[in-house]
């Protein structure tokens, strides 16, 4: 889960949470709760840029750096599938 938290005046004024959704669970809900107290919120739900995700792990980033560097180097077209790297 990667988490953002912006804070004025001490008090949570916005926060961006990406998260998998088998890893919602009523905790999660409640935590939100406790964020903000008593306020009316709004939640927009859409699915991640999985980039991040494939950038963030060394293994997954060189596969495609590699995948990059030999499209460039003979032009051709290479099939990638984002499944392929996760």
């Amino acid at each position: 889960m990667n988490k953002t938290i912006i804070f004025a005046k001490n008090k949570v004024v916005e926060t961006t949470i990406k998260i998998n959704t088998d890893s919602i669970t009523p905790e999660f809900i409640e935590g939100i709760k406790k964020l903000f107290p008593h306020k009316t919120v709004e939640i927009t739900i859409q699915p991640a840029d999985e980039t991040d995700y494939i950038l963030s792990n060394p293994v997954y980033a060189k596969v495609l750096k590699d995948r990059i560097s030999e499209y460039e180097e003979k032009k051709q077209t290479i099939s990638l599938i984002a499944d392929d790297l996760l």
